[in-house]
């Protein structure tokens, strides 16, 4: 199928942009016009307006930047072809794990958008200091937080964010008030989403209703050069669907706590230092929301994890110097609520845990060199208990017997190395190149899922998975170079990588495993590609800015493609702007992939262009609308990264059939500031 021509425009415009007027009053992407780097680091969204309450939806407006969507909370961060576990993605400055095996809490569900502040990624190679485990890259999340007020007399503030889409009926709000003086803060939050199941043009997504809340208390106390802070939220996710996993939600439920305090010196050094402690439960069903096929049992899983751990950090000058350190234990069983004698117990108190520490030198070399460099040494402490089934297969006692008679302890030790350099060219335009060493222990479903199941942290593909024990960490190569051309009215910022890794983990045909299940093994890989973000003013009321990724992932062992990666897309949004409102129109533009892995069964999927139009008005400095319409012309397509149908009974999708994307959509919402 021919790539679509609005792509192509796309992708010239990224590449060749003209002189034009410079427009006083438009809101560009944020980019500094002097100085060395002058794209944002970590770089953030442009805005956060959305008719989803999905914060996945915002990530992917970054470049190079995916969603693997399972269901209609279940956002899987991708980074230019990486995913899953090799993605570090910090949510208010904490890794959260997920209590399902499978993913269904992924991290970013945890913070829905209508309380999100900001979310924003490390473009490239993450320096060291942003997290253990960083082979594809560091996202950041952060959720709305109020400020201390500049007197001792009390100051009440607070955000109201609500929002409603016709497809699916979804409702979502979001409220945050805090009293704050100087000296003292305390913030309540909460949230709330609902929604039916979606629509495409054609039919029903059977299975995608949500249903979730959220609650967190914040205090915060600041004196002279030292701020504390007390964090707790509460998540609560039930019956949701996740049509692309062989089970659906019933319940997610998790707790965080967090503690903080940050020191400042005269001599402008700073301490950090941050406590965290997470448990999470999970229970998923398949017969809940969908029809169990004749002759099929009933399945129900319970899984929990309890984390908890500490950053430390010292930044003098040049250098950063850390500490981190977390753990966490992970636990599932399998049932059958209609025959009490079934039970599989899939993860035993599955422990990983991690200690790391980290230096960075990040020195201005002179007027025109700047230097980024850092290195961080991990200990990876891995274990699981015995496990059992019910099941009277001979092949799952001898599966489980084997497990438990194996040596289940592993050690890992990683090292992490990365060095980018930053030169000006003139005071319009940065080179940035880099390279790095990165590295990433296997997961617990990847080492310990002894029986064959699809409990692969949402990979999706309908396969089912045994682990290896004996499975090595993956080491990845990695080189960067990019250009920052950015102006008073017009900028642009392509990078171009190449990501040679060593002992990639993926599932593989194997005569070990039980017939029809793929092993996770160490293959060898590479990914390469290329992305830009840019923005011009056309006039004083008129804007283009927009996005261009391109990944390619393959083996190097075989002649085979990398599962589930992003085709080449591209995002282009032209808007008038006056002082008290916008309105713009935008073209998602998505190639075709072709290039699919043939061990995962991987489908092809066609190119398309969908159509968006938005608009805000703000009524005066307290509130503001918006309002818009997502998939203007109601185009059927199919995202490639939307995994296949399991929801059997659905007359518009047949099992195994790719799920479509969603129809036509027409949003309000209301943002109010006090």
């Amino acid at each position: 199928m021919h790539k679509s021509p609005i792509l192509c425009l796309s992708l010239f415009i990224s590449l060749a942009i003209g002189g034009v007027a410079h427009a006083e009053h438009v809101t560009l992407p944020e980019m500094s016009v002097t100085g060395i780097a002058g794209e944002m680091s970590p770089y953030p969204v442009n805005s956060i307006n959305t008719a989803s309450p999905d914060s996945g939806e915002l990530f992917k407006t970054l470049p190079g930047a995916s969603i693997n969507r399972n269901g209609p909370l279940t956002s899987i961060v991708q980074y230019r072809g990486m995913y899953s576990d090799r993605v570090n993605v910090m949510v208010d400055g904490v890794r959260l794990s997920s209590a399902g095996p499978n993913r269904m809490d992924s991290p970013l569900s945890y913070l829905p958008s209508s309380r999100l502040q900001n979310i924003s990624i490390y473009r490239g190679l993450a320096p060291v200091s942003s997290g253990i485990e960083t082979i594809g890259g560091t996202v950041k999340a952060e959720s709305k937080k109020a400020d201390f007020a500049l007197s001792d007399e009390p100051e009440i503030h607070g955000n109201l964010n609500s929002s409603y889409a016709s497809n699916g009926d979804v409702r979502s709000s979001g409220i945050t008030t805090s009293i704050a003086t100087s000296q003292h803060r305390v913030q309540i939050s909460g949230s709330l989403d609902r929604s039916h199941d979606q629509e495409f043009d054609g039919g029903t997504i059977d299975g995608t209703q949500a249903e979730r809340d959220t609650a967190g208390i914040s205090y915060g106390f600041k004196q002279n050069n030292t701020e504390f802070a007390l964090d707790y939220d509460h998540h609560d996710t039930e019956d949701t669907g996740t049509p692309a996993l062989p089970m659906d939600i019933l319940w997610a439920r998790g707790n965080t706590a967090k503690a903080a305090i940050k020191h400042s010196f005269e001599n402008g050094d700073v301490l950090n230092a941050k406590l965290f402690y997470q448990d999470a439960d999970h229970r998923m069903s398949n017969n809940r929301f969908r029809a169990v096929p004749s002759g099929s049992p009933f399945r129900y899983s319970d899984s929990d994890v309890i984390s908890q751990g500490i950053n430390l950090s010292y930044q003098m000058q040049d250098w950063n110097v850390g500490f981190d350190a977390d753990q966490a234990t992970y636990n599932a069983d399998i049932f059958d609520p209609t025959n009490a004698s079934f039970k599989v117990k899939n993860f035993n108190n599955a422990e990983r845990d991690r200690l790391s520490v980290f230096l960075e030198w990040n020195p201005r070399l002179n007027e025109n060199w700047k230097m980024e460099s850092g290195i961080r040494i991990s200990h990876i402490e891995m274990d699981a208990d015995q496990v059992s089934t019910t099941a009277p297969m001979a092949m799952m006692q001898n599966l489980a017997r084997n497990f438990n008679e194996a040596d289940r302890s592993k050690t890992d030790t990683l090292a992490d190395i990365v060095v980018k350099f930053t030169r000006r060219l003139n005071s319009s335009l940065d080179l940035e190149m880099g390279a790095a060493k990165k590295q990433r222990a296997p997961s617990y479903q990847e080492r310990y899922l002894w029986a064959p199941l699809q409990s692969t942290s949402g990979l999706a593909d309908g396969r089912t998975y045994v682990g290896d024990i004996n499975l090595d960490p993956e080491t990845a190569y990695q080189l960067e170079l990019g250009l920052d051309w950015h102006s008073a009215k017009a900028g642009v910022s392509p990078r171009i990588f190449y990501h040679r890794v060593n002992d990639y983990i993926q599932g593989v045909a194997s005569s070990s495993a039980p017939s029809g299940a793929l092993q996770f093994a160490n293959v060898d890989a590479e990914l390469f590609g290329l992305d830009a973000n840019w923005y011009v003013s056309l006039t004083n009321e008129w804007q283009l800015d927009g996005t261009v990724s391109y990944v390619h992932g393959e083996r190097r062992d075989t002649s085979d493609n990398l599962y589930r990666i992003a085709p080449l897309s591209a995002s282009t949004k032209l808007s008038y702007v006056q002082p008290q409102w916008r309105v713009g129109i935008e073209a998602e533009t998505v190639a075709s992939q072709n290039k699919v892995s043939a061990e995962n069964d991987e489908q092809k999927t066609s190119g398309y262009a969908i159509f968006n139009l938005s608009s805000e008005y703000k009524i005066n400095d307290s509130f503001s609308l918006s309002a818009g319409v997502d998939n203007l012309f109601d185009r059927f397509y199919r995202d490639h990264l939307a995994g296949y149908n399991r929801v059997s009974g659905n007359e518009d999708i047949a099992v195994g059939e790719r799920l479509p994307g969603l129809g036509r959509s027409l949003y309000i919402g209301l943002n109010v500031d006090w």
